[in-house]
C-alpha cells in the first residue's frame, strides 16, 4: 500500500517509496517504509533527513510506528549512507536509526552460495550494476543462477518466482540475448526444469490481449451486421403489413418487400389474430 501522503513527494524528488504492512511470526504486523534511493538523485535535502521526514509524516497521520528500510543503489556522499538522522539544538536531541542495504556492496561468493533467496536477489542487483550496458554479461550471470537453483531444494514455484524477479532486475534489452536465454530454458526442460521466462510470459499476455482485441472486433462486426439485418427485416415486415392491409396480392408483396412466403404467412396469421 502507498498512502496519499507520499506519492507527490516521491515523484518530486525522483525516488521510490513503498509502505507495506508486514505480518510477523508472532501474529502481529508492522508497517515498513521501503525507500529506494535511485542513483543518489533523490533531492536537495540530505538522505537521512528525508527518511526522518517521511517517518514523521506517516506516524503523525496514522499514529503508529513505522520501520524504516533504505535501499541505496549507488554510493552517496559523506555520511548519508550511515543510516542515522541526527539533530540537536539548545539541549533538544533527535536520533533516528534505520536499516540500510547498499546494493553495490556485499561478499559475492557468500551471497551466491547463500540459501536465502534475498541474498541471490541482492547478488543479482550487484551483477546488474556491474554488467550495466552489457546484456551478454547479464546473460552470463543468469546462466550461473540456473546452476545455483539446481543446488537448492526449493519448490519449483519458489525457484520460478525468484527467476522471474531476477530477470526483471537484469532488464535485458537485446532481443538476441533474450532468444539465447529462452533457448537455455528450453534445454533445462530436458533436466525436468520447466521455467518460463519473462519474455515468454509477456508474449503470452500480448497474445491473449491480441486475441481478445480480435475477438471484440469480430464480435462488434458481427453484431453490427446482425443489427443491420434485423433493422432491414423490420422495415420489410412493416411495409408488408401495410400492403397486406391494403389487400395487395401476395406476389406483389413478396416482390416489393423481398420477405419469404413463410414470413408473409406469419404476418397474415398475426393480422387475423388481432381482429
Amino acid at each position: 500500500m502507498l498512502h496519499s501522503v507520499l506519492p507527490e513527494m516521491a515523484q518530486a524528488m525522483d525516488e521510490s517509496l513503498s509502505l507495506a504492512s508486514v505480518p510477523l511470526k508472532s501474529g502481529q504486523e508492522t508497517w515498513v517504509l521501503l525507500h529506494v534511493e535511485i542513483q543518489g538523485r533523490g533531492g536537495k535535502d540530505p538522505f537521512p533527513a528525508r527518511m526522518h521526514h517521511y517517518r514523521c509524516l506517516i506516524e503523525g497521520r496514522y499514529n503508529r510506528p513505522v520501520v524504516g528500510l533504505a535501499l541505496i543503489t549507488h554510493p552517496l556522499p559523506g555520511d548519508q549512507e550511515e543510516g542515522v538522522y541526527r539533530w540537536s539544538q539548545f539541549g533538544t536531541r533527535v536520533t533516528y536509526e534505520y536499516t540500510v542495504l547498499r546494493l553495490y556492496e556485499g561478499d559475492e561468493k557468500a551471497l551466491q552460495e547463500s540459501d536465502n533467496p534475498f541474498d541471490l536477489a541482492h547478488y543479482a542487483g550487484m551483477q546488474a550494476l556491474k554488467q550495466r550496458g552489457s546484456d551478454q554479461g547479464k546473460l552470463g550471470y543468469m546462466k550461473i543462477l540456473l546452476g545455483e537453483l539446481k543446488k537448492r531444494h526449493w519448490s519449483h514455484e519458489d525457484k520460478a518466482f525468484l527467476l522471474w524477479f531476477i530477470e526483471g532486475i537484469m532488464n535485458v534489452k537485446d532481443r538476441l540475448v533474450w532468444e539465447e536465454w529462452d533457448g537455455e530454458l528450453e534445454r533445462q526442460k530436458e533436466d525436468g526444469e520447466m521455467y518460463v521466462s519473462l519474455m515468454e510470459r509477456k508474449g503470452r499476455r500480448e497474445g491473449r490481449r491480441e486475441g481478445l482485441k480480435r475477438g471484440l472486433e469480430k464480435g462488434l462486426k458481427k453484431g453490427l451486421e446482425e443489427g443491420l439485418e434485423r433493422g432491414l427485416l423490420k422495415g420489410k415486415l412493416a411495409a408488408a403489413r401495410k400492403m397486406l392491409a391494403q389487400g395487395e396480392p401476395d406476389e406483389k408483396i413478396l416482390c416489393f418487400t423481398e420477405i419469404t412466403p413463410d414470413q408473409l404467412e406469419d404476418l397474415r396469421r398475426e393480422r387475423g389474430s388481432s381482429r
